[in-house]
């Protein structure tokens, strides 16, 4: 690694593509990339794809363009499946140190002592069984392995680990930025596996490796890999290598208290598409999730994600799991469409949420001050990208309604139709008179007529302002929809 990168703030986000990016995970993204903004470090995204039977390339490019669909951006790429002659050059470096072992017990052999450790109540460490074989036994046991393509597993032994150097450790500690100073009993880790039998590589091997390698300064990830943590510190200190800074955030949890699973229909990326949220309120969502901006100068609604960085305090992040709302996630969604610019909407609505097609018919079929008129009325009515895209639909010069007689008031369709007619300059003042003049006419309730016109014009009982929907279609289509 470059020597200018040793000082530098350099963070990463190391997805499995094993599964589409869940929200939990665009969470862990953001905060890494937000930190790395704050700092003006570097932001890495490593595809961690050693589990050859799980793996699926089209994850990895799912995982990608949910990514580029948040904008968010990294300086770095790299996978860990073109990096298996680094992972064996380190391990070879602790064979020549002495600090692993090979290990010749079966899946077999390990559940029953996992199954023994539960019937004492004990918690389960490998008992180092292998550690005390003979050279001729590690023979003997090599070749049987051979027959079946197999190759022993490689532990690393921890009591070594601990005591080498010359200064010996009765545990493993390290700040975290969220939870503070954490502890382990290394009595209680045992020793653990670098390689399997299949010769693959494990999560906590690789993926240390790689941040000491590429000189990752901020392991910011979820809390569920406290647990890894200790194993990682004692393999870097097996190694030489200097431990990075860890920050483990809560884990989301749904309103049922329950952690978020992929399995939740709100924890796939594709749900938020598809009910029309922004993606930058998305963001902002996530991010004040834990109180990551609690203190002075707290915001909650933010302009861009360069002002959410701004304000970003990982330190101030909750250790406890935060709660995912979805209600609070629709104001914020409406606030950011409140704020948005009506061209910027076009094109979100256009490159986000594929519908180029659906503006660029309505474009055609008005002036370019109505169209943008319709955009701004729409964006201020509604909460979600997708409601906006529902009622543009209604500006469609081929959008039909269909009703059966029995649904509405026949005659006053008929008065309308010919009331229409004679409408001066089409303008909301000029409608309203024509509706109020109706309800003095022919003696029919306002509620009616408005609810009558709504019906026949859109097909829905209830929206925004009728006499704005009546006046950006115009005489033409407005009439063109009663006559049906």
């Amino acid at each position: 690694m470059k020597e200018d990168l040793i000082n530098r703030t350099r963070v990463r986000f190391a997805p499995s593509p094993t599964g589409n990016l869940h929200i939990g995970g665009v969470r862990t993204a953001l905060f890494n990339y937000l930190f790395s903004l704050q700092n003006k470090g570097d932001f890495i995204l490593r595809i961690d794809d050693t589990d050859k039977l799980r793996n699926k390339k089209e994850y990895e490019y799912s995982i990608i363009s949910d990514l580029e669909w948040f904008d968010i951006k990294w300086d770095e790429f790299y996978r860990q499946s073109e990096r298996t002659a680094v992972y064996e050059n380190y391990l070879d470096i602790l064979k020549t140190k002495g600090l692993v072992y090979e290990c010749f017990c079966t899946g077999e052999d390990i559940l029953k002592s996992k199954e023994l450790a539960i019937k004492s109540k004990k918690p389960y460490v490998y008992n180092g069984k292998c550690y005390k074989l003979s050279s001729e036994e590690r023979k003997i046991l090599r070749s049987e392995l051979k027959e079946n393509n197999l190759f022993p597993s490689i532990r690393l032994s921890v009591a070594d680990v601990l005591k080498h150097g010359g200064q010996e450790f009765n545990s493993v500690e390290f700040h975290d930025l969220v939870h503070g100073r954490l502890v382990f009993d290394p009595r209680l880790i045992g020793d653990f596996i670098l390689r399997t039998e299949s010769s693959r590589f494990t999560y906590n091997f690789v993926s240390i490796v790689d941040d000491s390698d590429m000189n990752i300064s901020h392991v910011i990830r979820g809390e569920d890999h406290i647990s890894n943590t200790p194993k990682q510190i004692l393999i870097l200190k097996a190694l030489g290598k200097d431990v990075p800074v860890f920050a483990h955030i809560s884990l989301l949890h749904g309103k049922d208290g329950k952690i978020m699973s992929k399995r939740d229909l709100i924890s796939n990326i594709e749900y938020y598409k598809k009910e029309g949220y922004l993606p930058g309120s998305l963001l902002n969502y996530l991010a004040i999730t834990g109180n990551t901006f609690a203190g002075s100068g707290y915001k909650e609604i933010f302009a861009d994600v360069s002002e959410m960085a701004a304000f970003f305090d990982i330190t101030r992040a909750k250790s406890s799991g935060a709660i995912f709302n979805e209600d609070k996630l629709r104001f914020i969604n409406e606030k950011w469409l409140n704020a948005i610019s009506v061209d910027a909407l076009i094109d979100i609505i256009a490159e986000k949420f594929a519908g180029k097609s659906l503006t660029a018919r309505v474009k055609n079929e008005y002036p370019q001050e109505v169209f943008l008129e319709i955009i701004n009325f729409l964006k201020n009515e509604f909460r979600t990208v997708y409601e906006i895209t529902e009622e543009l639909k209604l500006f469609l010069d081929d959008y039909r309604v269909k009703l059966n007689d029995a649904e509405y008031n026949t005659e006053l369709k008929s008065i309308f139709a010919d009331s229409f007619k004679n409408v001066d300059d089409f303008s909301e003042n000029s409608i309203r008179n024509m509706i109020n003049n109706t309800v003095s006419i022919y003696n029919v309730p306002a509620k009616e007529c408005y609810e009558t016109l709504r019906l026949l014009i859109t097909g829905k009982l209830s929206g925004p302002s009728i006499l704005k929907i009546i006046k950006f279609l115009g005489r033409k289509r407005v009439i063109e929809r009663l006559s049906v």
